[in-house]
């Protein structure tokens, strides 16, 4: 392992300019600092496999990371990652309140999803101008199904009630690029599977009223595992000079 990464930093010192080397405008490409904080945010669509594929047709959210550079080079990171997959929602219209009239109809969004947490290590291959990175994480995750006011694919937290959750170990692997478009920030390209283990779960209709005012349950239970395909940016922080040798 020592000799792999050493390689790498020796291919890196051959592609960087030699120290001093004007750039084509001028520029001292060597007094460029390189960050150690990176920030990312990501559309997120997942495709589930296994036996949670017979019972849920697709994903889509949100996920953001923070990478810790832990070398001059930026080979090893540690990578903080959380994202929402909603995969499956429905709204219907309520009556606010509990007079005979209906004075205030609302929209009461229940919306099914994954919440999920994970930290672990980042490893990064430059080639040219472009970054390949492939990264394992362990953490948690949580499947809830959420009803509230408002529409979409999730609906206002502040007046919302969970209806039923189911927590548990997760882990994810993923593999990605990094295409730059400004000195500091990048295309973010990548894919990666989400270990979730076997879970108890609602779907899209999962959840009903009955007749004397409860709450009916339809409760799936299967391995939950999916692919999650995403694009996002992928910028540094912060971005700045060393200031000039007097």
């Amino acid at each position: 392992m020592r000799h792999y990464i050493t390689a790498l930093a020796g291919l890196l010192a051959l592609a960087a300019p030699a120290s001093g080397q004007e750039g084509p405008q001028g520029a001292d490409t060597s007094a460029i600092v390189i960050p150690r904080w990176h920030i990312g945010l990501a559309a997120d669509v997942g495709q589930p496999v296994g036996d949670f594929k017979q019972n849920v047709n697709n994903a889509a959210g949100l996920q953001a990371h923070v990478l810790l550079r832990l070398d001059r080079y930026g080979l090893a990171s540690l990578r903080l990652q959380g994202g929402w997959l909603n995969y499956g929602h429905a709204s219907q219209r309520s009556c606010l309140g509990t007079t005979p009239s209906c004075r205030v109809a609302v929209n009461v969004t229940t919306a099914n999803g994954i919440v999920s947490f994970g930290v672990g290590p980042q490893i990064a291959l430059p080639l040219g101008r472009v970054r390949t990175y492939g990264y394992g994480l362990i953490g948690v995750s949580r499947f809830a199904t959420v009803s509230g006011l408002g529409g979409g694919i999730l609906p206002d937290l502040v007046a919302a009630d969970e209806n039923f959750g189911d927590a548990g170990l997760a882990w994810s692997g993923g593999v990605g690029i990094e295409v730059p478009v400004r000195a500091s920030t990048s295309i973010d390209l990548g894919v990666a599977y989400q270990g979730n283990g076997r879970r108890e779960y609602l779907i899209k209709g999962g959840l009903t009223d009955q007749p004397d005012g409860s709450l009916g349950f339809d409760i799936k239970r299967s391995e939950a595992d999916l692919l999650a395909f995403k694009i996002g940016v992928t910028t540094a922080l912060p971005w700045r000079r060393k200031p000039p040798t007097p």
